[in-house]
């Protein structure tokens, strides 16, 4: 009888071994991630001028930007996490009454839109959801940006605004910056592995993600007076895949 019982163990445990490996090898390979984002962003413009002196408030008042965006990652190391390279676009609008030459409330429209483009390096810890099934991912992440930037009138124009010089000049531009991300991604295949291997499958998309993040810019073209100063913090939300 116990030999018996033995070998059913064996044979339970050789199954065992053979089903996880046969599972891996079905398993696509992983090189690249997309994420899907949206969160809000809060121009610090008003931060660039004298105490009193608050023209993104006066105008748009305290509405933040609703931000739209998208992420492409190519990872080029897997082994403690992974390593890769990322690039990122999204656009954001936030509209308010523009103001009179003496500072008074317009009953003109105005709105403000944004670009923010961002490419750089981004590390994912995801050694603990690889290694102890634990569906936790960090990622850590860094890069230069470059945000465009418009403001359309009433009549949906190009506004125009007037420098320190006595120049008039139209209302956009671009503007350079640093960007940084920290995030956490929850791994949806933990609750529900059967779906995530069709999805594998069918799909090629190996793991999917609800992640909140925590980001920032420092966007005024390096200090410059010159610039708008697009600089802000929030909080992202999204869903994002790895395939």
């Amino acid at each position: 009888m116990r030999h018996l019982l033995t070998t059913i163990l064996s044979l339970l445990t050789l199954s065992s071994v053979l089903m996880g490996t046969a599972a891996r090898a079905e398993e696509t390979p992983v090189n690249m991630a997309a994420e899907f984002r949206i969160g809000m962003v809060n121009p610090k413009i008003d931060s660039e001028f004298d105490s009193g002196t608050s023209p993104f408030k006066d105008v748009f008042g305290d509405d933040s930007a609703w931000l739209f965006g998208g992420e492409l990652d190519y990872q080029f190391w897997r082994g403690f996490g992974s390593i890769g390279l990322f690039g990122s676009a999204a656009w954001g609008y936030v509209s308010g009454k523009g103001l009179q030459a003496d500072g008074s409330k317009s009953s003109d429209d105005s709105s403000l839109s944004l670009v923010p483009l961002v490419i750089g390096p981004v590390y994912r810890f995801d050694w603990l959801a690889v290694r102890y099934g634990i569906p936790v991912v960090l990622a850590l992440k860094a890069g230069l940006g470059y945000t465009v930037w418009w403001i359309r009138d009433g009549v949906d124009d190009i506004a125009s605004y007037e420098t320190e010089d006595g120049s008039n000049r139209d209302a956009y531009g671009g503007t350079f910056g640093v960007h940084w991300g920290l995030s956490l991604h929850l791994l949806l295949d933990f609750f529900e592995p059967h779906t995530a291997k069709v999805f594998d499958n069918e799909m090629g998309v190996n793991n999917s993600y609800l992640f909140v993040e925590y980001s920032g810019d420092w966007t005024n073209d390096f200090g410059s007076d010159k610039s708008f100063d697009l600089s802000q913090n929030g909080v992202v939300f999204g869903l994002a895949f790895e395939m």
